[in-house]
């Protein structure tokens, strides 16, 4: 019987949280715009856009949140950030049991900054709970467990259509009674997450951190040129994310030649994504660390590679109008069902890759900037979240396509050139000679960024210099 250590332990109670705000949050928001569109039709106050606009609103106050709080988040430590966060996902949930464009709008900026807690303290709370031995298996048991919120939530979503559509189920209000549901689990999620345990591995206290003294770590890290080179996978996390939580799902909805109640296809659509977030998941929690011998850098490869797969077929068989208004037109060939889930399923498979390498990166290369770094990647996947979303109303499919194959192919560059030149150099830094018993606690690697390099201090305390990142 393998005994797991307190870090895991910890991984694996705060992944449980986020599995049940995003069960609530995702089911939620992967009917949005389909939602406030047919809201806008029974006659409602409120734009038929609006949920495009919300989403922009969002992630341009998560980008800028980002660049500020990581003081804050220092100050209040990680796991109090992340009960801020909770909350604000809660308040804007509440919202839509009476839809009115000033709460959301409102709301969305309130969750941008919400979300910039949230996620810069959960990526503060994983570094301070692995080892250079656990961080691959962490990583991926998070995501793995995380994204059961996806598959859980299509799941809901398909028996909530199953015998009516979204605009019987608007007409009647009987969607408030799944608001109720949905914030009440976000309220469970939000107290297991206040009796979080303390950190495994709490890193040495350092003076406070000034907003001065942030930014300038910050605008420090972010010319480094390894940063820079992640930059291009960090903005497509954010493309990627929005085309299918959002963008897709509303086509699907949008593309009537895909059957009579096309919102039911878009909840089976959920589901696929979400076996393709678990299986991805599953396969990196199961290798561990032995993924290490493929590359970080192949892996992004291969997930870029599918997703342009994806891409392909999603132009060939959808109206070049689904992403704006509902239609009776065809792509290059007649829509299929059977293929929209399964590029579903691929688009989600391809993301948790991603994802589960861009957390290696920073947990490999940026353990003592930890709170910095992350607030970096949420930043730049915000930047393109909100290009997303705000040119949603604008472009057709192509021009979305187009857009994200463009930075797929850009971050699968990118991984190779960051991977060769920068990040293998942290690769050989964990304890490879010291046989460690799966119960004992092992001390995690730290890495200090200084102007001059960075060192390296193992848990025999040694120290060793290696060259300059800048």
């Amino acid at each position: 019987m393998v005994l797991l250590d307190t870090g895991t332990k910890n991984v694996i109670r705060l992944s449980v949280s986020f599995m049940l705000l995003f069960f609530a949050y995702m089911s939620q928001e992967f009917i949005q715009e389909p939602l406030i569109e047919e809201e806008h039709r029974r006659g409602g106050n409120i734009d038929p856009h609006a949920g495009y606009h919300s989403f922009a609103i969002l992630y341009f106050f998560f980008t800028i949140a980002c660049l500020l709080i990581a003081p804050v988040v220092d100050l209040i430590t990680a796991k109090w950030s992340m009960v801020v966060g909770f909350f604000t996902y809660i308040a804007f949930q509440l919202g839509f049991l009476e839809l009115n464009s000033a709460y959301l709008y409102t709301t969305s900026a309130l969750l941008g900054i919400g979300a910039a807690f949230l996620w810069v303290g959960q990526g503060k709370y994983l570094t301070e709970n692995c080892t250079s031995e656990t961080i691959e298996r962490n990583t991926a048991l998070m995501w793995l467990i995380f994204k059961f919120s996806l598959l859980g939530g299509g799941v809901f979503l398909y028996f909530m259509f199953q015998d009516q559509t979204m605009h019987e189920l608007v007409l009647s209000g009987d969607f408030k009674i799944f608001v109720y549901v949905f914030c009440s689990i976000s309220v469970v999620a939000a107290v297991n997450t206040a009796f979080l345990p303390a950190p495994a591995y709490v890193p040495e206290k350092r003076e406070a951190v000034t907003l001065a003294g942030t930014l300038k770590v910050t605008f420090r890290l972010i010319r480094q040129t390894p940063m820079l080179l992640l930059a291009f996978i960090f903005l497509y996390t954010g493309f990627s994310r929005s085309f299918w939580i959002a963008i897709y799902p509303t086509c699907i909805k949008f593309t009537s030649k895909l059957g009579e109640n096309t919102t039911k296809l878009l909840a089976i659509s959920g589901i696929a994504t979400g076996i393709g977030q678990i299986v991805a998941g599953g396969i990196f929690s199961v290798l561990g660390k032995r993924v290490r011998i493929l590359g970080k850098d192949m892996i992004v490869v291969i997930a870029c590679v599918l997703h342009l797969i994806c891409f392909v077929l999603i132009y060939l068989f959808f109206p070049y109008d689904a992403p704006l208004r509902p239609t009776q037109n065809v792509g290059i060939f007649e829509p299929n069902a059977y293929i929209a889930i399964f590029c579903s399923g691929l688009l989600g498979f391809g993301d948790a890759i991603i994802q589960t390498q861009v957390y290696s990166f920073l947990c490999d290369g940026y353990s003592e900037e930890s709170s910095h770094a992350f607030a970096l990647f949420k930043f730049y996947s915000a930047i393109s979240s909100t290009i997303a979303f705000f040119v949603s109303k604008y472009f057709t499919l192509a021009g979305h396509l187009l857009l994200y194959g463009a930075f797929a192919i850009l971050s699968a560059i990118a991984a190779v050139m960051a991977q060769k030149l920068y990040f293998h150099k942290t690769r050989h830094f964990f304890q490879e000679n010291t046989k460690i018993h799966p119960a004992i606690e092992s001390e995690p690697i730290k890495i200090q960024i200084s102007e001059s390099g960075s060192t390296i201090e193992s848990s025999e305390k040694t120290e060793r210099k290696i060259t300059d990142l800048n």
